[in-house]
C-alpha cells in the first residue's frame, strides 16, 4: 500500500495511533492523569479506522490507573499502566508503559479546588514491519524495505501535566521524549541471488518523533439541572503538523451522553454512550461507542471508522477524620 510504503530512513509525520474518544482516553496521551478518577479505573479501546481500505490502521488498547497516598508524606499520588497494540499495512507496534503522577492541590478557582498532576511513564516500545509485500515495482530493488521484515524494541518514556477540578481540565503532554530508533539491515532476499542488480541489500531505520498533546474542557450545567454541556479540545502535533479535535457532549443525569466532534479535514464523528452503576456490584460501568465520517480524500474508499470504549471505575471511599472527644472531668 502507498501508505505503507512512504515509510523512509526517516518518519516526520505524527506516529501515534488516532483515537476519538479522546476525552476517556487522556491517560494514554498523558501521564499526568494517571489516578485522577480519585479511585481504581480500568478500561479498553477497540478502533477499525477506514473501513472498507485493505491495511487500515487497527488499534487494540488496555489500561488501568488508581489513586494511592504515600505513607509519611502523606503525598496523594496516582500510578497507571497501558498496554496498547497498533497496525497498520506491515507495520505494527507494541507498547507496554507503567505512570506515576504526583497530585499536588492548587486551588486557581476559589469555589472549585482541583489538583495538579505532575506525572512520568515510561516503558517497552517495540516495532515490527513485515513482508507480505504487494508492489509495482519489485520491493527489493529498494534498500529501505527491508525484504524478509524485521522487529525491534527500544525503550520509550512520556512527561505530561494534568490539571483537574470538578468542573475542568486541562493538560499537556511530551511523549517519545528519547525518540526510540529502530534500525536493521541485510542481504537482499537473504542473499539468494548475488548477482542480481536489480536484488539490493537493504539498511531501513525509524525513529519515532516526540508528540505534543494539549487538553482542556470543562463542564457547564443546562437551565434544567439533569443536563450537562460538556465541550472539550484536543491538538496533537508531532511538531512538524498539529491536528485539532473539537467535541461537544451533553450528559443526561449522569446516565446516557452523547455528542459530536469535528477533526480538522479529516472527520465529523458521532458518539454515544451509557454510564450504569449495576447495584449488585460497587462501582461505574461506563461504555462508548464512536463513529467517524469519512470528509478527507480517503472519503470515496472508506465505510468510516469505529471505535468501541468500557470502562470500569470504583471510587475509593475517604477515610472519615478522627474525632478527639475530652472528658469534663479532666478539663
Amino acid at each position: 500500500m502507498i501508505m505503507v510504503l512512504a515509510l523512509v530512513h526517516e518518519s516526520n509525520a505524527q506516529q501515534d495511533p488516532q483515537f476519538s474518544q479522546n476525552m476517556h482516553n487522556k491517560l494514554f496521551f498523558n501521564p499526568a492523569f494517571a489516578g485522577m478518577n480519585d479511585g481504581i479505573c480500568v478500561y479498553t479501546i477497540a478502533r477499525q479506522q477506514w473501513v472498507g481500505f485493505e491495511g487500515r490502521p487497527e488499534t487494540y488498547l488496555f489500561g488501568g490507573h488508581g489513586t494511592f497516598i504515600i505513607p509519611g508524606i502523606n503525598l496523594r499520588s496516582g500510578g497507571g499502566l497501558v498496554i496498547t497494540g497498533d497496525a497498520l499495512g506491515q507495520m505494527h507496534f507494541t507498547s507496554i508503559k507503567a505512570s506515576y503522577s504526583a497530585h499536588i492541590p492548587l486551588n486557581i478557582i476559589a469555589s472549585d479546588p482541583g489538583y495538579l498532576g505532575i506525572g512520568l511513564s515510561a516503558g517497552w516500545l517495540q516495532f515490527g514491519l513485515g513482508n507480505n509485500w504487494r508492489s509495482t515495482n519489485p520491493y527489493f530493488s529498494d534498500p529501505s524495505i527491508p525484504d524478509e521484515g524485521f522487529q525491534a524494541s527500544a525503550f520509550d518514556m512520556d512527561l505530561g501535566l494534568y490539571y483537574k477540578t470538578n468542573r475542568m481540565f486541562i493538560g499537556a503532554s511530551l511523549t517519545h521524549l528519547n525518540g526510540a530508533s529502530f534500525s536493521d539491515s541485510g542481504l537482499g532476499l537473504g542473499g539468494q541471488f548475488p548477482n542480481n542488480p536489480t536484488v539490493v541489500d537493504y539498511n531501513t531505520s525509524f525513529s519515532m518523533k516526540s508528540h505534543l498533546f494539549v487538553m482542556g474542557g470543562y463542564d457547564f450545567p443546562l437551565p434544567n439541572p439533569l443536563f450537562v454541556l460538556k465541550p472539550s479540545v484536543f491538538v496533537k502535533s508531532d511538531l512538524v503538523s498539529a491536528q485539532v479535535d473539537v467535541n461537544a457532549l451533553v450528559e443526561y443525569n449522569n446516565f446516557i451522553w452523547g455528542g459530536l466532534t469535528y477533526r480538522y479535514i479529516d472527520a465529523v464523528v458521532l458518539m454515544a454512550g451509557v454510564n450504569w452503576e449495576p447495584g449488585t456490584i460497587p462501582g461505574t460501568l461506563r461504555t462508548g461507542y464512536a463513529y467517524d465520517v469519512t470528509t478527507n480524500k480517503l472519503a470515496s474508499g472508506s465505510n468510516g471508522s469505529h471505535e468501541i470504549f468500557v470502562q470500569y471505575c470504583l471510587k475509593l471511599k475517604q477515610k472519615s477524620p478522627v474525632s478527639v472527644h475530652k472528658s469534663v472531668r479532666f478539663l
